[in-house]
């Protein structure tokens, strides 16, 4: 899919597609960039999104935390000073 574009806007741009002048000489060159730029765009809304709704999870949270405390004790364990 990507390199069908890629093709299609590399024809475009050499002129083999029969574009009007303005679009070819203007808008056309800049596409790969409003394609990136929409991109980061809608990565930035999704992350956005996905903070706003964010869910507890109580049971990952004390699962977490359990495996701290076996962390921290095989480091005791091993000799190593915890504050």
């Amino acid at each position: 899919m990507l390199a069908a574009a890629a093709g299609l806007w590399l024809l475009g741009l050499i002129g083999l597609l029969p574009l009007p002048e303005v679009l070819q000489t203007q808008v056309w060159p800049a596409l790969p960039l409003l394609a990136l730029v929409s991109l980061g765009a809608y990565a930035f809304v999704n992350i956005g999104y996905n903070l706003l709704v964010f869910r507890e999870c109580p049971e990952a949270y004390h699962e977490l935390m359990q495996e701290i405390s076996e962390a921290k004790d095989d480091l005791r364990a091993n000799g190593v000073d915890i504050a």
